[in-house]
């Protein structure tokens, strides 16, 4: 099963690494406006710690460097190399513009992520749920990077239907890669210890925020 799992791993990684440089003409028209409005209506303080996991070509950093203050910090991950080259040189134009709160930068696979456990205020899991091949790992590795009091959040930009039948629609690497229906997702959130604050699936939204208590 690990094998397996690993070469399903390995493909996905492929695949994102092929299509980074173009990621962003690939994306669907308003995403970010609308990845803005659900991370702005979360209380991210000034100082927090987050953690971007699946980070992509850096989409959601304009937007917490917007929230965050010089004390804030935030750290990407993703598995592709190519994804986090393209994040690394978002981060260097905005650099150019206006001092950003501290960053780290880190690929790797979320589900052994190289990081202290417990020391994320929040961890935003953005538009890459679906492509965890063992996603209930993903989400207990995701708990265990947050502190006591801290959230996990997953979102996407669209529906869960319309993430679903993109994928499908795409298939190849990530046919089959699927955001699992509100009673799995609340599962997996118990089983890691969390308690499911909000759960909303709205034709231009899927949130989930998910609590560690103290």
């Amino acid at each position: 099963m690990t094998r397996e799992r690993n070469r399903a791993a390995a493909i996905t990684r492929a695949f994102f690494d092929e299509h980074a440089a173009h990621w962003n003409n690939m994306i669907s028209e308003g995403h970010a406006v609308r990845l803005r409005r659900i991370i702005e209506r979360f209380p991210i303080a000034r100082d927090a710690r987050v953690l971007d996991v699946g980070c992509g070509t850096g989409v959601l950093f304009p937007i917490l460097a917007d929230m965050l203050g010089a004390g804030g910090m935030v750290a990407a991950a993703d598995v592709s190399f190519g994804m986090m080259r393209e994040m690394k040189e978002r981060a260097a134009a905005l650099q150019k513009e206006r001092r950003l709160p501290a960053r780290l930068l880190v690929q790797a696979d979320v589900t052994e992520p190289p990081l202290r456990r417990a020391c994320f205020d929040w961890v935003i899991c953005n538009s890459c749920f679906p492509h965890f091949h063992d996603q209930q790992g993903a989400v207990n590795a995701m708990a265990s990077l947050v502190k006591p009091g801290g959230r996990l959040v997953v979102c996407h930009t669209e529906s869960r239907n319309a993430i679903n039948e993109l994928h499908r629609a795409v298939g190849g690497a990530v046919g089959g890669h699927e955001l699992p229906d509100s009673d799995v997702m609340r599962g997996m959130i118990a089983n890691a210890g969390l308690l499911v604050e909000m759960l909303e699936d709205l034709p231009d939204k899927y949130v989930l925020t998910a609590l560690k208590q103290s």
